[in-house]
């Protein structure tokens, strides 16, 4: 049965890239690896997680970016007496994917794909890649949809208080759109569901039973922790910002 529990769920994306170095879109790429500045990026957010208190259920994109985020993260709560058990690998954690554009340099895109570039800059829901037939964002909305289920469940099935997931940006911010009910025509609209290297987000439920998060708040290790936002109030800003455009 569904518990009447608070529970918290970390949402981290990686550190720094060579891609990320280079403006070159990653996507579901598996080659990029953390730079000297990914490392230690990495480490602070570790730093963060160790004195976050007992997390017992975590989870990783299968990308070779979020493993070394996480082996990173891992060994910092290790040295700190806190340690992180194995990560289960969540297929539907991995990065958006971006079909003819992944691997290519952004400033190339931009110029021999401009027509497309600009729709994903202005209305992201709308893009078409692979000659018109797949639609990225929404896929990646469909794949957090997923994702909560499976990992809530877990969590309520191991009475799990606070949870880890280490994963990417938009996959990440697609969560959080889900968590606070928001309608994916969110997506890319303002900074504040976009997540920067070895940010995260923290999620609050109230219950099992919530279909949606009671409230939340983003964490930059560089910075003072974020105050905590009310779910309700993230539905007013978004109201007002839609109305705006």
């Amino acid at each position: 049965m569904p518990e009447k529990k608070i529970r918290w769920f970390i949402i981290a994306r990686h550190g720094e890239t060579d891609f990320n170095a280079e403006r070159r879109v990653q996507g579901t790429l598996n080659d990029p690896i953390l730079t000297h500045q990914g490392l230690s990026q990495a480490a602070a957010l570790g730093k963060y997680i160790s004195k976050r208190g007992a997390i017992t259920r975590t989870f990783c994109s299968p990308l070779q970016r979020c493993r070394q985020t996480y082996a990173t993260i891992a060994e910092i709560c290790s040295d700190n007496s806190n340690l992180l058990p194995e990560p289960t690998i969540l297929e539907n954690l991995k990065e958006i994917e971006l079909k003819e554009w992944q691997g290519r340099l952004r400033n190339e895109i931009m110029i021999e794909d401009k027509t497309n570039w600009e729709i994903f800059k202005s209305n992201p829901c709308d893009l078409r890649l692979e000659n018109g037939s797949f639609a990225p964002v929404l896929d990646c909305f469909e794949r957090a949809i997923s994702n909560w289920d499976v990992i809530r469940t877990d969590a309520a099935s191991n009475s799990a208080d606070v949870i880890f997931i280490m994963c990417h940006g938009a996959i990440g911010q697609c969560m959080l759109l889900q968590a606070l009910g928001l309608d994916k025509k969110e997506y890319g609209k303002s900074r504040r569901y976009a997540l920067d290297n070895c940010e995260c987000f923290e999620i609050e439920f109230e219950s099992d039973l919530s279909e949606y998060s009671s409230r939340w708040r983003k964490i930059d290790t560089s910075q003072e922790v974020s105050k905590w936002q009310s779910t309700y109030s993230s539905h007013l800003i978004a109201s007002t910002l839609a109305t705006n455009r």
